[in-house]
């Protein structure tokens, strides 16, 4: 490990991605995973000790709890979604089936979202029905079918899903979907909760990134380096609902050391969209990056999932910034 560590720390940055990819499919499972760590952060994962959130995000693609694809796939998440918060969080669906014919479209409204239970952009908007052509429809989902997503970026816990498309409900505003808030939940040891917002809006147009802390104040990081905040006051106020936002988030993710639980408002009501445990594979960077450390203190290890906890009484009311505070 040492050979390849100071070997690793003399190849640039865009050799050691350019390696990565290469050979990453021909090579034992322990270099694989280093080597998509590698090319990620420049450097090598700590899987014996994890400390690092990103590290504990690549060590969970490898060693994935159970649970994880139970609640990965969209499709068994509902149940999860209705036990803990009622069913009118989740996204009214119309269908979900493992393999598409163009009957399927017969008894679907005109506009509805069709997408995949087990992978991450295999996600098709449709406006106008009878504007589409079938045909395409029919063969596009098939392929997100045929494809394993577990291989694509080394989330194995997506292998265990079984594939499935679905249509739901489109939840579309005049300007396109609503904005997507990503609700960021870190579980500590000592029982408490912190969490952070990222708010992603304009999908199908100027992408924007704005991240906020719960009580909706700017944070001392930023995560990636390539979208842009958003000046909208409509992004950039805090919803009137962020209580109730918040405390979805937390109750949905209680078991867990972390998990990211993204949601949209539409026409008052807070839907669920998924329930995310590695987010971008690992892949994204904070900025400055001594908070990949910062938030990785503030994600229980090892990873043992604890039971739920029912009713108010049970949850911490501590808010992220004094987290921040206390870490310097």
């Amino acid at each position: 490990m040492d050979i390849i560590r100071k070997r690793a720390d003399k190849v640039p940055q865009k050799a050691q991605s350019s390696l990565a990819e290469s050979v990453v499919g021909l090579l034992p499972e322990w270099v694989e995973y280093q080597l998509r760590y590698l090319k990620r952060h420049g450097t090598l994962c700590n899987f014996n000790h994890p400390k690092k959130l990103s590290e504990k995000l690549h060590y969970r693609m490898r060693y994935p709890l159970p649970q994880f694809s139970h609640l990965a796939d969209k499709v068994l998440a509902r149940e999860y979604i209705r036990d803990i918060l009622g069913e009118n969080f989740n996204v009214p669906l119309y269908t979900a089936v493992e393999w598409i014919t163009a009957s399927h479209f017969e008894n679907l409204p005109d506009s509805f979202v069709m997408k995949t239970n087990n992978s991450s952009g295999s996600v098709r908007i449709v406006f106008d029905k009878s504007r589409e052509d079938i045909g395409e429809l029919v063969a596009l989902g098939n392929s997100w079918l045929r494809e394993d997503f577990s291989k694509r970026r080394g989330e194995r816990h997506y292998k265990a899903i079984r594939p499935q498309v679905l249509f739901e409900k489109a939840l579309l505003t005049p300007d396109g979907p609503p904005a997507d808030y990503k609700v960021h939940v870190f579980n500590s040891a000592e029982g408490n909760s912190y969490l952070f917002l990222q708010v992603i809006n304009g999908r199908f147009g100027r992408m924007t990134q704005n991240l906020f802390s719960e009580d909706w104040r700017d944070l001392p990081f930023r995560l990636g380096d390539t979208l842009p905040p958003s000046n909208d006051p409509f992004i950039t106020m805090a919803p009137t609902n962020l209580g109730e936002i918040l405390d979805a988030a937390r109750r949905l993710a209680q078991p867990f050391g972390y998990c990211r639980v993204d949601m949209y408002l539409f026409e008052g009501c807070i839907y669920i969209g998924e329930i995310t445990f590695t987010p971008g594979a690992g892949a994204f960077k904070l900025h400055p990056a001594e908070w990949d450390l910062k938030l990785g203190t503030l994600f229980r290890w090892p990873e043992i999932p604890m039971p739920a906890m029912a009713g108010a009484a049970k949850e911490r009311a501590s808010h992220f910034h004094d987290a921040l505070n206390e870490l310097g």
